[in-house]
C-alpha cells in the first residue's frame, strides 16, 4: 500500500512538472509569435516606406521631366491639375501628389542688403509691410517682430555692427555674435547669405510659428524682383500702401485667364492709378533672370507616406534641370 501511495505521488509529481514545461513552452511559444509578428509587421512598414519614398521620387522625376521639356511647367495649362497637389497620380506600388511653386514669386533675404552693406530700402519696406499683413491676419497669434528684419540682414551681412532701421520707431535693432555667444549652446553670426530657408530658425526672434507664416513669402535665391504671374495674393498687396487686396485680387484673376507678358499689362488693369503703377513697377518681372522651383512630391503606399522636397534650378542654357536642395520627410 504504501509502495503505491509513494508511486502515485511521484506519477502526480511528474504530471504536474510537465504540465508547468507545457505552460512554460506555451508562453515562451506565444511570446515568440508576438515577437515575430512584430517583427513581420515592423519589415513590412519598412518595405511600404520605402515604396512610398519611391513614389515621391518618381513624382519629383516627372516635375523635373516636364520642367526640362516646356518652357513654364507653373502656367502650362495642361499641368496645372497634376501640380496643384489636388489630383492623385496612380502609381505601381501606391500614389503621388505633386506640387509646384517658383521662387520668384517670393521675397529674396538675401538682397535686405547691398554688397556694400547699404540698406537695400525696397525690400526691407516690401518685409515690414508683409509683417503687417500677416499680424492683421493672424488674430490670435502672436505678432511678428519687426526685429526680425534688421536681424536677419545681421546674419547676412559681413560686419559685427548692429544695424537698426531709422524709419522703424521700436524694435528697430538687429543681433550680432555679442548675442548669440549668450545662447545655450552659443554660436556665432553667419556673416554671410543664407543658404536654406530653414537657416533662418538660427536668427534672432524668428521661432518655428514665425518662420511657418513666412515660409511661403520668403526665399534665398533670385535677383530679387518679384514675378507677378507667381506670387501670392499677400506678396501683391504688400507691394505699395497703395495697393490692396482688392487689387491683389484683380491680378491674380486676370493671369488666371492669361498670364501677363509684360510688367506694363498693369496699367491696364481697373483700380490700377499712374501713380502706383510707378511706386512698384521697378520691383516686378514676367521673366525672372533665374529660374527657380519648389517641388513637394508626397508618396502614399497604404497607411504610410513620405515625402520629398527639392528645390531646382533651369539653365536657360542648356534647358537642363540643376537640383540645388533635396530633402526626404517621413510623414
Amino acid at each position: 500500500m504504501r509502495a503505491n501511495r509513494t508511486r502515485t505521488r511521484r506519477e502526480g509529481f511528474i504530471v504536474v512538472v510537465v504540465l508547468c514545461m507545457v505552460i512554460m513552452l506555451s508562453v515562451l511559444l506565444l511570446a515568440f509569435n508576438q515577437e515575430s509578428r512584430v517583427n513581420l509587421h515592423a519589415v513590412e512598414d519598412f518595405r511600404k516606406s520605402a515604396q512610398a519614398l519611391n513614389c515621391a521620387r518618381a513624382g519629383l522625376n516627372i516635375a523635373i521631366a516636364a520642367a526640362e521639356s516646356l518652357p513654364d511647367i507653373h502656367f502650362d495649362k495642361s499641368l496645372q491639375s497634376l501640380f496643384s497637389g489636388e489630383k492623385v497620380i496612380a502609381l505601381d506600388q501606391g500614389q503621388c501628389l505633386i506640387t509646384v511653386s517658383q521662387e520668384s514669386g517670393k521675397l529674396n533675404v538675401n538682397l535686405l542688403k547691398e554688397a556694400n552693406g547699404k540698406l537695400n530700402r525696397t525690400p526691407i519696406e516690401h518685409l515690414l509691410r508683409l509683417i503687417d499683413a500677416l499680424n492683421q491676419d493672424g488674430a490670435g497669434e502672436s505678432p511678428i517682430d519687426y526685429s526680425i528684419v534688421p536681424s536677419i540682414m545681421d546674419w547676412i551681412d559681413s560686419d559685427d555692427r548692429v544695424t537698426s532701421l531709422p524709419f522703424v520707431k521700436y524694435k528697430n535693432l538687429g543681433a550680432e555674435s555679442n548675442y548669440y555667444s549668450r545662447s545655450s549652446p552659443s554660436y556665432g553670426c553667419r556673416n554671410a547669405s543664407i543658404e536654406t530657408i530653414e537657416e533662418l530658425l538660427a536668427v534672432k526672434g524668428i521661432s518655428p510659428e514665425v518662420l511657418e507664416r513666412l515660409r511661403d513669402c520668403l526665399t534665398v535665391y533670385g535677383d530679387g524682383k518679384i514675378n507677378i504671374n507667381a506670387t501670392s495674393e499677400l506678396m501683391l498687396a504688400s507691394l505699395s500702401e497703395k495697393m490692396d487686396r482688392a487689387l491683389a485680387q484683380v491680378i491674380i484673376e486676370r493671369r488666371r485667364f492669361k498670364p501677363f507678358e509684360a510688367v506694363a499689362e498693369l496699367r491696364d488693369l481697373p483700380g490700377m492709378t499712374d501713380s502706383l503703377y510707378h511706386a512698384i513697377n521697378r520691383m516686378l518681372t514676367v521673366d525672372p533672370t533665374d529660374k527657380y522651383y519648389t517641388v513637394t512630391s508626397r508618396g502614399d503606399v497604404d497607411r504610410l507616406g513620405r515625402t520629398v522636397t527639392a528645390i531646382f534650378r533651369m539653365n536657360e542654357k542648356t534647358k537642363s534641370v540643376e537640383v540645388v536642395l533635396y530633402k526626404e520627410v517621413t510623414l
